[in-house]
């Protein structure tokens, strides 16, 4: 399929003749390149890297792909994903990778500290940087650097350097799958804000090239485990909060918790979205202890509700304005659950 002009015109801005120069001279001048994204990586990040990594095959560059750790079991599916290697657990050659490469792409993060185990390697890399994201306000550490907030993907701007660098052509079946996965995953199934016209005939585009979105999405919705099945349950029944005055729902789970209905990785993806789901919910928070003295963190929003802001100012965190995700270190859930209620009254005034 040849790319039409609607398609080509609604490209994002920040693909302009001198971004798909400069990202020309990068992959033509390079011999080794790299291709990584942010810790605990989502759809989005799992999907642009192994988007891009099967483009570029078809470009005739072979590329490898450096993961600071595991991602949800749920996401296996996605060609490609034998390729990739762990630093949580291949350290040695992730190393090498990352440190023998010319170039090295970032995709779905805004600084280096975002890659966990990784930042210091990309700080310190030699590597011509590439760094190709959707969120706001990021850290200039990239030799060019893509930065599109009102993108609802990085997968989506994926496709928009190959349609506007006229490489639509070099995106495969295999490509499609992942940067398909990663659109899906990313909107919320197209619900978010970002969702745009311009999405909608990436989509398009992408199922002209024979995907099917049915299959996609079964592989990546629809293959729960009973135990994760409970395990939502178990938190919405049990450990549910609901602050009714300010529209606040939260769910915090600790390791006790997550023990008992034997967690892995990725059981507890959606949940937020969950408690967005009650009526009358404006912002959702969930926390899950993933070690001792750490608390992850996931919130969502309705409307004007800025979570990219609370998340920014106290906890340490970012994302954008309906989703965005962080931390509270050296801390119990207990301590957790009443330095969040601290915030939230003082946010809210309730």
């Amino acid at each position: 399929m040849t790319t039409d002009e609607n398609l080509l015109n609604r490209v994002s801005g920040q693909w302009t003749t001198e971004a798909l120069r400069t990202m020309q001279e990068i992959l033509s001048g390079s011999s080794k390149v790299a291709i990584t994204a942010h810790r605990s990586p989502d759809g989005d990040a799992v999907g642009s890297v192994l988007g891009l990594y099967h483009l570029l095959a078809r470009k005739g560059i072979k590329a490898s792909v450096v993961l600071p750790d595991r991602f949800p079991s749920f996401l296996d599916w996605i060609p490609g994903t034998e390729s990739i290697c762990f630093h949580s657990e291949q350290s040695k050659e992730s190393e090498e990778i990352i440190c023998s490469a010319d170039a090295l792409f970032c995709l779905d993060f805004n600084a280096p500290d975002r890659a966990g185990s990784l930042a210091d390697l990309i700080v310190s890399s030699s590597a011509r940087r590439v760094m190709i994201d959707h969120h706001r306000d990021p850290d200039s550490f990239a030799d060019l650097m893509i930065s599109d907030p009102s993108c609802g993907s990085t997968c989506e701007l994926i496709c928009d350097w190959a349609i506007a660098s006229g490489n639509w052509s070099n995106v495969s079946l295999d490509a499609a799958k992942a940067l398909y996965t990663g659109i899906v995953t990313d909107t919320g199934s197209f619900r978010f804000p970002s969702v745009s016209a311009h999405t909608h005939s990436v989509i398009a585009a992408l199922l002209d090239l024979g995907l099917k979105h049915s299959e996609v999405h079964e592989a990546t919705f629809d293959d729960q485990s009973l135990s994760r099945v409970q395990l939502h349950g178990f938190a919405l029944s049990e450990r549910l909060k609901i602050r009714k005055g300010a529209g606040i729902g939260v769910i915090a789970l600790d390791l006790a918790d997550l023990e008992r209905f034997e967690y892995v990785s990725g059981d507890t993806e959606g949940l937020v979205n969950r408690i967005l789901g009650i009526r009358g919910i404006q912002m959702a928070i969930f926390m899950r202890e993933s070690e001792k003295g750490k608390i992850k963190m996931s919130l969502r929003s309705k409307g004007y509700v800025d979570v990219q802001a609370l998340a920014t100012a106290h906890f340490d965190g970012g994302g954008h304005k309906n989703a965005a995700g962080g931390i509270l270190r050296s801390m119990t859930m207990p301590e957790a659950r009443l330095k969040v209620d601290e915030v939230l009254g003082q946010w809210f005034n309730t």
